[in-house]
């Protein structure tokens, strides 16, 4: 299910029609075990192969890239899914010269429809399995064949748009039709991320245990899925408390060294004059208390990941030390005349603004670009308000199975006063005031007492609907009424709801949507 959320995600951001069409291929050929996958588009007489990739994500071509056209023009002519166990075999594709040719077993192949017609074919196959395919398989692939068929539909329509556009024409009740059409395509991309989201209680982010829905963390879930099967150095940068550890954690697990040592150190709690040795290590007698040889960090993640948080607040004479182990892949122990080479791959954190420090002379600008390659920023949480439900509720279970609270879950006004609070501390603090709010809470619900109990003075108090009880809703159900409360409150103004609930508009009118409701006049009788 989490492909597919992730697939339907796809289809709302992707700009680039080849990078598309590979992934969903790419996908089906994972997803249903086959040796090759290629996307065909065209009448059935005139097919041209648009994706060919096989079980490495390599794109296929020549000879490489054939397939049987007539299992293909078959599945496109009778508007039908053909799950083929031995098609060398079988009476209706036995004589086929490609088939032989391609000495083809097993062969998965559905039609991609338009509105009208079958536009092209998404096709699978293995040569060596007979009946490596069966009716689930074929469910998955007529699934994505429907995503495919909502991306050409989508690229249709804003092609029409542009076209229009281009010619100048005085069409604006056209203009807005179509786009009235593309925000229906997204919105219908929303509604299938949430219907494959993961039920209560699973993990709602692509890199457990990440929590986030928000586009600004969609936005560092696709940088960490672009780094994680290579070495590049990557440096985190966000305000404390944002998950900074969680993104270094997800690089490595996520990624091909996940099976070698994850080894952390904050270079902030380092005294200065231990800093060297808890990186490099030491040799026996080479200062005062070295009584043993001591690995250092570097040694000890060698062929793993090392995670260098607070890089920012590393001593200056020890930054041209790292730079060269950065550089050359060398480490020295304190002590030691010889060197030693070590596969280690370095993610970085801060919290600090490394440019000006690098101004100022007290970060060097030679090691900022050699950690800088790839930067990933963590959004502080006042910038991804409509994650706190998931966070709340994800911390709510933890404090249940640790046995800290029989808490059964959150009322829409305190879930409000969560969302309008600034959270300086951000995600670090939010956790630390469910698990107090929790300890504390005498009623099965937390209620906006149990958070103003911790003497806040910047929170705010909000109105909202008082229903009598909200035991045993779900947050998503908690959720719809604090927006229908707020919207209510604002007399149906949308712009000024979503700037209540700290979200933007397009995400109210998504959610809106969601819920059935396209008015205000809709709202009052949901």
């Amino acid at each position: 299910m989490e492909k597919l959320r992730r697939l339907a995600n796809k289809l709302t951001t992707a700009a680039d029609r080849k990078a598309f069409l590979d992934y969903l291929v790419d996908l089906a050929v994972e997803m249903t075990g086959a040796e090759r996958g290629l996307i065909v588009m065209g009448p059935a007489d005139r097919l041209v192969v648009e994706s060919a990739r096989n079980v490495d994500q390599e794109s296929l071509r020549g000879r490489e890239a054939r397939l049987s056209l007539t299992i293909a023009k078959h599945a496109i002519e009778q508007q039908t899914t053909l799950l083929i166990d031995d098609a060398g075999k079988q009476d209706i594709f036995s004589s086929s010269e490609s088939v032989f040719e391609l000495g083809l077993k097993s062969v998965l192949c559905t039609p991609v429809r338009t509105e009208t017609e079958a536009a092209g074919a998404l096709y699978v196959d293995t040569r060596f399995i007979p009946g490596a395919f069966g009716q689930e398989d074929a469910a998955i692939l007529e699934t994505l064949s429907e995503f495919l068929s909502l991306y050409l539909w989508k690229t249709r329509m804003e092609a029409d748009l542009a076209a229009v556009s281009a010619k100048g024409r005085a069409a604006e009740d056209l203009v807005k039709e179509l786009r009235d059409q593309i925000d229906e395509t997204n919105r219908i991309a929303a509604m299938a991320r949430r219907m494959s989201a993961p039920k209560k209680g699973e993990k709602t982010a692509p890199f457990a245990p990440m929590i986030g829905e928000s586009a600004a963390m969609e936005r560092v879930y696709t940088i960490i899925e672009k780094v994680l099967d290579n070495d590049i150095t990557v440096l985190i940068r966000g305000e404390s408390g944002t998950g900074k550890e969680l993104v270094a954690k997800a690089i490595h697990t996520y990624g091909r060294r996940k099976d070698q040592p994850f080894v952390a150190i904050n270079c902030s709690s380092i005294p200065a004059t231990l800093i060297e040795s808890e990186l490099f290590g030491h040799m026996k007698g080479s200062f005062t208390g070295a009584t043993r040889d001591k690995k250092g960090l570097f040694e000890v993640a060698d062929t793993g990941t090392l995670f260098l948080d607070e890089v920012g607040d590393m001593p200056l004479e020890m930054q041209g030390k790292l730079l060269r182990a950065l550089q050359y892949g060398e480490i020295q122990r304190i002590g030691n005349v010889q060197t030693k080479r070590v596969d280690v791959r370095v993610v970085a954190a801060t919290n600090r603004n490394l440019e000006e420090m690098v101004s100022a002379g007290t970060f060097r600008e030679d090691l900022f670009y050699r950690l800088n390659i790839v930067a990933v920023e963590v959004p502080p949480l006042r910038r991804r308000k409509e994650d706190i439900p998931l966070l709340v509720q994800h911390f709510m279970e933890e404090n249940r199975k640790q046995g800290i609270t029989t808490v059964k879950g959150i009322t829409p006004q305190a879930l409000l006063l969560l969302t309008r609070y600034p959270w300086p501390g951000n995600v670090r603090e939010l956790e630390t005031s469910i698990k107090s709010s929790c300890l504390f809470a005498e009623k099965p619900m937390l209620d906006v007492d149990d958070f103003q109990a911790q003497e806040r003075g910047d929170t705010i108090r909000v109105d909202a609907t008082d229903p009598s009880t909200f035991e045993g809703k779900t947050l998503e159900e908690i959720e719809k009424e604090v927006i229908l409360a707020t919207l209510k409150k604002n007399a149906g103004n949308k712009k000024k709801t979503a700037m209540e609930l700290g979200i933007d508009r397009r995400t109210l009118y998504n959610k809106l949507a969601a819920y059935g409701m396209k008015s205000f006049q809709d709202s009052r009788h949901p």
